[in-house]
């Protein structure tokens, strides 16, 4: 009994780092490479976005919503900024 919640405590450390290696300042938008996007809101967690290609443009959807942005859109205002977002990780329940 001891030992699992040793390990129960020790699972709860463990998180998830990404790093985002491009930044749009004004859309608060980081991408960790072409494929992976985050919107990383000042008082709230990061939230990845959707990568979809809409009439033949590469693009992200945010997730509950219909807003879109295009790739084409962001790269217009994106600065090379090493971000690391941490992540709790998630254990599957089984």
């Amino acid at each position: 009994m001891r030992i699992s919640v040793f390990l129960c405590q020790q699972v709860v450390k463990m998180k998830l780092s990404i790093c985002i290696k491009y930044y749009h300042p004004d859309l608060a938008i980081g991408l960790e490479d072409v494929k992976n996007a985050w919107y990383i809101p000042v008082d709230s967690p990061p939230v990845q976005l959707k990568t979809i290609m809409y009439q033949g443009l590469l693009t992200y959807r945010f997730p509950f919503s219909g807003k879109r942005i295009s790739y084409r859109t962001l790269k217009k205002g994106l600065i090379k900024k090493n971000v690391i977002i941490s992540l709790p990780l998630q254990l599957l329940p089984f």
